[in-house]
């Protein structure tokens, strides 16, 4: 994978799911048979381990392990980004440098979390990662998980450092955080902020966002990729049928199960791609009447 995969980076990053046997190990050719569905689909980029694949609750070899298997079978064909989450800056290098090891193209990397700390020392934690990090470095913006929120400002200052190529951005159905981080980092030819909710993906990128990070292009990788290239070309009217789309899906598996990654699993077990819907615990499994649901409605809009 070129040095410069990264540089100004636009289109639809998937964070796989991660498929697992009942002892919550990962079953590689399951990952595998979904990495190559995602190749396929044609999206841009995969994030793995992610959070949508339970990346906080893997052991650190499991990690490893699924990085291995996601850069195999990707081939060389799309990145392959890897999160690398902990509550202390040798811990995350610790976890970059595996990623590497394991051939990663990438790094994605949130806030510590535990510790409460202010802007420069945030700042001064990811520049750090940045300058001993031999891979390039994606922030990552999700404060209902990690607690600790990066200010525009502060993200549009490390936006500077060579090696800082982006930043993902969740939070729930709140724009401001997201137009805020859009404008502060306009200017830079070589920062990509990317949309990291499925419900605000058209209205995110229309306000000037270079692509997204994906839950549901797990499942309907097409439909991303649509839109995506509805909203370049100016198409609003395909744009909005395509998210009106993404959010039926979105309601069904994202919104209203008790535990979504479930539900997806769910759904790609019913296609063959995954052989179970198990989840790391202590992540809730669906009850027989939330999988009658997913399977009776998820017919209905022909996910399987």
């Amino acid at each position: 994978m070129p040095k410069n995969a990264f540089t100004k980076f636009e289109g639809i990053v998937t964070p796989l799911l991660s498929p697992l046997d009942k002892n919550e190990r990962l079953i590689a050719k399951d990952l595998a048979k979904l990495v190559r569905y995602q190749i396929k689909s044609g999206v841009q980029a995969l994030l793995a381990p992610s959070g949508s694949g339970e990346c906080f609750a893997l052991p650190d070899d499991e990690r490893q392990r699924l990085v291995e298997i996601v850069v195999e079978a990707a081939a060389g064909k799309i990145p392959v980004i890897a999160m690398t989450a902990d509550c202390g800056t040798r811990k995350v290098l610790k976890h970059i440098e595996a990623a590497r090891k394991a051939g990663a193209d990438g790094v994605m990397v949130p806030p510590v979390y535990y510790t409460v700390i202010d802007q420069a020392v945030l700042k001064s934690f990811f520049l750090r990662l940045a300058d001993e990090s031999g891979l390039p470095l994606w922030l990552y913006q999700q404060p209902q998980e990690t607690k600790l929120t990066l200010e525009p400002a502060t993200i549009a200052e490390l936006a500077r450092h060579p090696n800082i190529v982006g930043i993902k951005i969740s939070h729930g159905a709140d724009m401001l955080d997201y137009h805020r981080v859009v404008r502060a980092t306009r200017d830079n030819p070589d920062f990509s902020v990317l949309m990291g909710e499925d419900i605000n993906d058209l209205s995110g990128w229309v306000l000037g966002g270079h692509g997204g990070v994906c839950t549901l292009a797990n499942i309907i990788p097409e439909e991303f990729i649509g839109l995506w290239h509805a909203v370049k070309r100016g198409d609003l009217a395909t744009a909005r049928q395509l998210q009106d789309r993404i959010m039926d899906v979105c309601e069904l598996l994202i919104l209203n199960p008790r535990c979504f990654q479930s539900a997806c699993k769910l759904v790609l077990q019913k296609r063959g791609i995954f052989s179970t819907a198990i989840n790391t615990h202590p992540l809730p499994a669906l009850d027989a009447a939330g999988q009658k649901k997913i399977l009776t409605e998820g017919k209905k809009l022909g996910l399987f």
